[in-house]
């Protein structure tokens, strides 16, 4: 009872300071790892040199050589957790990202290294040799390895962090190729010697697959990912619970970690005053920065939804949105003229590809069957989360 009691100390402590202070934990990972590898490269080069092991003294290097991943680590929640200064108004957030980038391009070179090892193995097979006490260090390694990866993953879960996430695998796939080493002795001197090289191959080739896998999941924020469903949608309550507010449309934010960059268009009547207007969009950005710490900026469309003829017109658009789903995107319908002579004007957010913009001129045309002599005029803008009305 009193280990798990500690367990979920621990744990809310990482909550806890996951929220106000990342720096903490991410130093914490990164002072545990480096202490476990400089401890696992003693053991390693004390025994290779006590046992002339040429293989356990290479090993000892390169578990001195993973101490720079967690350097890596340490020096990015370092600078992330920097406040914002005149040069980078909007903090530092995005050093942890980097720093992921960079982690999982050194577990791409470790796999890449494997893989050369492992093909070399193949086409001139070794036999090689471990005696009980190399078996013994590599099987602790194995331990420390794994319980470094599970220590990782847990930290970097609890706050959601790519970098410590990124670390963690780079732990494992040491834990895995110790597995291998351990497995293919044992083909080998089985007599299937080219065993060692076949399941390094294999190892090599996930732990590649793997690397550009985090990549790719931390650069993506960095080149500007859509925000998430539900932050979309807080945003928009926090709009849609001003009366006056007709609809919300054209979300855009810039997650820079520890700083949102938030914008949003609000539709109102074209009759409000502009003081009144000015009033509601300060009073939605003071809520949305409450709830998201950051910036937030309101944009006011106004719309006129008087017309005699909208009503007609916002069915045609609805019967539309079955046939063509990109009208789901349609915002800011106007209609400018008279009763008998008018044009319909809307904004809509798609990419410029040439079916999508054939799709246009169709829609255009089945507007036209219906409102002959009406121009129908579609302001294209680039696709953007949360244009749902």
């Amino acid at each position: 009872m009193m280990k798990w009691r500690y367990l979920i100390r621990f744990k809310d402590w990482v909550q806890i300071a996951g929220e106000k202070d990342r720096e903490k934990v991410g130093f914490l990972e990164g002072i545990v790892s480096i202490v476990v590898n400089v401890l696992i490269a003693a053991v390693k080069l004390f025994y290779g040199i006590a046992f002339h092991s040429i293989s356990l003294i290479a090993d000892a290097v390169h578990s001195l050589s993973d101490v720079l991943s967690s350097v890596v680590v340490i020096v990015g929640f370092k600078i992330s957790a920097r406040p914002p200064d005149e040069d980078h108004p909007f903090g530092h957030g995005r050093m942890e990202l980097i720093a992921s980038v960079i982690v999982a391009t050194l577990l791409f070179v470790v796999g890449l290294e494997f893989l050369k090892d492992s093909i070399s193995k193949i086409v001139k097979p070794e036999i090689s040799e471990l005696n009980a006490v190399g078996i013994v260090v590599v099987a602790l390694t194995l331990l420390a390895k794994e319980g470094l990866a599970r220590f990782s993953f847990f930290l970097g879960r609890t706050i959601d962090s790519s970098v410590l996430i990124a670390d963690g695998h780079h732990h494992r796939s040491d834990a895995i190729s110790t597995v291998l080493v351990l497995i293919s002795l044992g083909f080998v001197h089985a007599g299937w010697p080219r065993a060692d090289g076949i399941g390094g191959l294999t190892v090599s080739i996930f732990i590649m697959a793997t690397a550009i896998g985090l990549i790719r999941e931390s650069a993506s924020p960095l080149m500007g990912q859509n925000p998430s469903l539900e932050m979309v949608e807080q945003v928009k309550e926090i709009a849609l619970k001003h009366e006056e507010v007709l609809g919300v449309h054209d979300i855009v934010v810039h997650d820079f970690r520890s700083i949102y960059n938030i914008s949003l268009h609000i539709e109102v009547d074209y009759t409000m005053q502009l003081c009144r207007a000015h009033d509601i969009s300060d009073a939605i950005e003071r809520e949305v920065q409450g709830r998201f710490p950051g910036w937030a900026v309101v944009h006011v469309d106004p719309v006129n939804r008087t017309h005699s003829r909208y009503g007609e017109v916002s069915a045609a658009i609805e019967e539309l949105k079955k046939n063509h789903p990109i009208m789901e995107t349609a915002h800011d319908i106007r209609i400018v003229g008279s009763d008998e002579r008018f044009n319909i004007v809307m904004d809509i957010n798609l990419e410029k590809t040439p079916a999508r913009l054939a799709e246009i001129e169709e829609i255009r045309r089945r507007l036209n069957e219906q409102f002959p002599g009406a121009g129908i005029v579609f302001n294209i803008d680039p696709p953007v989360f949360g244009i749902k009305h």
